[in-house]
């Protein structure tokens, strides 16, 4: 039993089973001990408890919280644990937020609790809640079939000494944070999403009738006229023309739900913007769509905020009265909000209809910088989602992905940087072969406002974009557009083949390509301000966060090259990860401690990034999975040695997850496409061109070599202070083919890590083969010396092939040259095909030796290069040579 501690209770447990089951938890045990324990010091465990992440919840900290501002962090984490028999949230110490930001603590992880306290809630009566001070992270995933209790199974229970194994009432505090008095989580990876439970979903008919008889209308114009000399105002009816994405303004005020979103919203005399601010957001967002007609009462009006962006009206006889705007607020007064159902709209009330402005991807090439229009297209290419910061030293990040779709106009497809719009259920679902809708496009032709022009423009979100896909577009008023319509029938003549050989998902991607001058890069900007020197460059990736990318630009001199051909398909293979049988597979290595404590805090970083890096080559270097010796205590521990022996033989002969059936495809494509059957699987690429240019050198690990050393790197090399290796090509550097029964676990790999755990689908690496690698992956490595010879750094090059039908090689100057190294890095391609007496091109042998042989160029030639950096998390940071210039030039 629990002792009791003063009139509070401890925190609150889920639990599945019985109470026999419940006396074997680990977590029952843990706060026993804290319970009982007489002084509030953290305890040290002797015996690390083991437990696996369920979920992970960020919020925002309170500026005046002493404890957030030690660890410099502007938000908190709660962790949500259990040991398959009870469930805990804790507090995470903000000291190990590092974890989370490097995203080595995720869910569906196994970590030991090896110090613990519990923390009471001055502020609040009989409040209380476990606090996680220091850690060991263990190197295994869980198991999908993993039992996890969960809290819809059985109400939630608080423990205390006399209520140890009775149901209990549900208390507040699994649903809201556990510190500052805040009543609602953020996403975990950026604050413009809805995330919780607080946010309802969209409200569904059937909707109450809506009487207008006898109701006092004013219509917009009449009320931009005479705001100023009323409080209160007769009701508005109103349909919605254009939506913003939610913007969230949390560290400006301390309010409960500190949201607002813009609207635009019009009637027969004009259209005019509205607000919905704080917990109105949650409550009516999702339900306030493009197209949906309101009748208004008790709201405010005031002068509008004019800095801000504006969507860009499709309907030029529509007035705009954007100098007020409506305000609807939850208190003082709350405003009341009433949707009109479609079917009593009347035709009478002369409301404006929904326009567009789509355009074609041939008309794309015609359009000005900055135009505005809307796009419609069959995904070929989804990228992984990547993260870059609102601010320098901020922790709050722009979430956004690149897309690649086809219109059937040209050859050439759209290319769409999406930043979330604040529609998670479509933006963490877009994969190839779905029908995308993009609205409030703005059309960018130039490198940056002043800059050099692009050779293919490309199309970017606006704060007023909504975005579409397959299974969304039922109601929406753009089905009835004339280009829609057109599409629609031009994908009806499709075909399955053409469409799949061009579908990829992931991989490195970078666009807009870097001009060809220096000059150009840096027009209108300060060039020595874009410089960062070899001696930073180590301080700047190691303050990357998951996700995140980041351009460098170094001066230096590159002094050693090999071109790596990977001609064995099974280190190819090697490269995915794929669900194995048992409970936890990785390495039985001890794992790093991490500790909250004051001596440690300034370490907490560099520990958990070499943990990270330890367990990655850890679990690299071994050939078959081990089976963790850490077990599930309890429940999991101590297996009867058969069992145990089978386990190991099973391991051992690499049995795979068995193959699932076909699932159904998208009923949108379905319904649209004839004879289109993306349920079929697509061939295994012949592995021709990876031997194909291979042709000496082959090393004993299975990969073909060639190298280039500079007559000065062993000289240069001994007087180092410091050498950075990059030079692993990652998997996630690699695109992947589209296989459509597979989409699940493909969107899952490119997706950002999950706050929530959930199975990661089962994908046996025969059927991994289908769709490994969308391209041939050979890869050369690079060694760029500073200026000053004092710090070197390993990185990858990936050239593309001129012949080959890439989705990289977009916007790329595409001129036929020498194939010397220099011309290659510079332009960032392998020329294959000259030009002949005719003009016409022609195949031309892309030997990497001869590649290679040419390097001596550079030798002692200073350049700058280009380096984009991603962090993967785990301590994986991809840096990837872009392109270089040679000062000289």
């Amino acid at each position: 039993m629990l002792a009791q501690l003063g009139n509070s209770s401890t925190p609150s447990v889920s639990f599945e089973g019985g109470a026999e089951e419940r006396d074997k938890s680990v977590l029952v045990s843990l706060l026993e001990q804290l319970t009982n324990s007489t002084v509030l010091h953290p305890v040290f465990l002797d015996t690390p408890e083991l437990v696996v992440v369920v979920s992970i919840q960020r919020y925002l900290r309170d500026p005046g919280n002493e404890e957030g501002s030690q660890s410099a962090s502007s938000y908190f984490f709660d962790v949500t644990v259990t040991d398959q028999i009870s469930q805990v949230k804790c507090h995470l110490a903000p000291a190990l937020n590092p974890l989370v930001h490097l995203n080595c603590l995720r869910v569906g992880r196994g970590i030991h609790l090896t110090r613990c306290s519990l923390v009471h809630d001055e502020k609040r009566l009989n409040r209380c809640f476990l606090q996680i001070e220091a850690l060991e992270l263990v190197a295994a995933e869980c198991d999908p079939s993993l039992s996890i209790p969960s809290p819809s199974i059985e109400p939630f229970r608080s423990l205390t000494a006399s209520q140890m194994g009775r149901d209990l009432l549900r208390t507040l505090q699994m649903e809201t944070p556990l510190k500052d008095g805040r009543l609602h989580y953020l996403p975990l990876w950026n604050n413009n999403d809805p995330y919780g439970r607080e946010w309802a979903g969209p409200k569904t008919p059937p909707f109450p009738n809506v009487l207008l008889e006898g109701l006092g209308l004013i219509s917009l114009q009449r009320l931009s006229m005479i705001w100023r000399a009323k409080v209160g105002f007769p009701r508005l009816l109103v349909r919605i023309m254009h939506k913003s994405r939610l913007r969230y303004y949390g560290g400006r005020a301390k309010v409960d739900f500190p949201y607002q979103a813009y609207f635009e919203v019009a009637d027969q005399s004009g259209m005019m913007p509205l607000v919905l601010w704080n917990s109105l957001c949650p409550e009516w967002y999702q339900s306030l769509h493009i197209g949906t007609v309101l009748l208004l009462h008790r709201y405010s009006v005031k002068h509008s905020y004019q800095r801000r962006t504006w969507a860009t009206p499709c309907d030029p006889q529509i007035k705009s009265l954007r100098t007020v705007e409506i305000c609807l607020n939850p208190r003082d007064p709350r405003a009341e909000i009433q949707i009109v159902p479609p079917q009593q709209v009347k035709a009478e009330w002369r409301l404006p209809d929904i326009k567009y402005n789509f355009i074609t991807r041939l008309q794309l090439d015609k359009l000005p910088e900055g135009f505005t229009c809307d796009v419609i297209g069959l995904v070929t290419f989804v990228g992984r989602c990547q993260r870059i910061r609102k601010e320098e030293s901020s922790e709050d990040f722009y979430l956004y992905r690149w897309v690649h779709a086809i219109d059937g106009s040209t050859v050439q497809p759209f290319v769409l940087e999406l930043f979330a719009t604040s529609q998670p259920e479509t933006f963490q679902q877009i994969h190839p072969l779905t029908y995308l809708v993009c609205t409030q496009m703005r059309v960018v032709r130039e490198l940056r406002p002043g800059g050099v022009m692009l050779k293919v423009p490309y199309l970017t979100t606006s704060n007023e974009s909504q975005i579409f896909i397959s299974g969304y577009h039922k109601g929406q008023p753009y089905t009835k557009d004339p280009k829609v319509q057109g599409f629609i029938q031009w994908v009806k003549g499709q075909h399955e083949h053409d469409v799949m050989k061009r579908s990829v998902m992931g991989g490195y991607y970078s666009f807009p390509p870097a001009p060809n001058l220096f000059q150009e890069y840096c027009k209108n900007l300060d060039a020595e301000a874009l410089l960062t020197s070899t001696s930073e460059l180590k301080k700047e990736i190691e303050s990357l966060h998951y996700r995140e990318i980041k351009r460098f630009i170094l001066q230096g001199i590159i002094v050693a090259v090999e071109y790596i051909c990977q001609t064995d398909l099974a280190a190819r293979l090697k490269a995915f990860p794929v669900q194995e049988v048992g409970a936890f597979v990785g390495s039985s290595s001890q794992p790093v401690r991490h500790l909250d404590s004051p001596e440690k805090d300034t370490k907490v970083t560099r520990q958990t990034e070499q943990l990270c890096v330890n367990s990655a080559e850890r679990h690299q270097k071994q050939s078959t999975p081990v089976f963790n010796s850490y077990s599930l205590r309890k429940k999991l521990s101590n297996p009867p040695m058969g069992k145990l022996k089978e386990k190991r033989k099973m391991s051992q002969q690499r049995v795979l997850s068995p193959k699932r059936p076909a699932t159904v495809q998208d009923a949108d494509v379905a319904a649209s496409t004839k004879g289109f059957s993306p349920d079929a699987e697509l061939p295994v690429p012949p592995d021709k061109d990876d031997h194909g240019r291979c042709n000496a050198g082959n090393s004993t690990d299975g990969n073909s070599k060639y190298t280039w050393k500079s007559p000065t790197w062993s000289e240069i090399r001994e007087h180092l202070s410091e050498h950075l290796h990059f030079d692993q090509l990652l998997p996630e550097s690699i695109p992947q083919r589209f296989v459509y029964k597979h989409r699940d676990f493909l969107m899952q790999q490119h997706n950002l890590q999950a706050a929530v755990y959930s199975p990661v689908p089962a994908v046996s690496k025969l059927e991994l083969q289908s769709f490994a690698s969308a391209c041939c992956h050979d890869y050369y490595t690079v060694t760029i010396v500073g200026v000053n010879h004092q710090v070197a750094v390993d990185v990858v090059f990936l050239p593309v092939l001129m012949s080959h039908d890439s989705h990289r090689m977009l916007g790329l100057s595409m001129e036929v040259h020498d194939n010397t190294l220099a011309s290659v890095m510079a332009s960032g391609y392998i020329c294959d095909k000259q030009t002949a007496d005719n003009n016409q091109p022609k195949e031309m042998p892309s030997c990497q030796d001869r590649i290679i042989k040419t390097a001596a160029d550079l030798d002692n030639t200073r350049v700058i290069c280009i380096l984009d950096v991603c962090h993967h998390g785990e301590g994986k940071s991809e840096v990837i040579l872009n392109k270089i210039y040679r000062t000289i030039d």
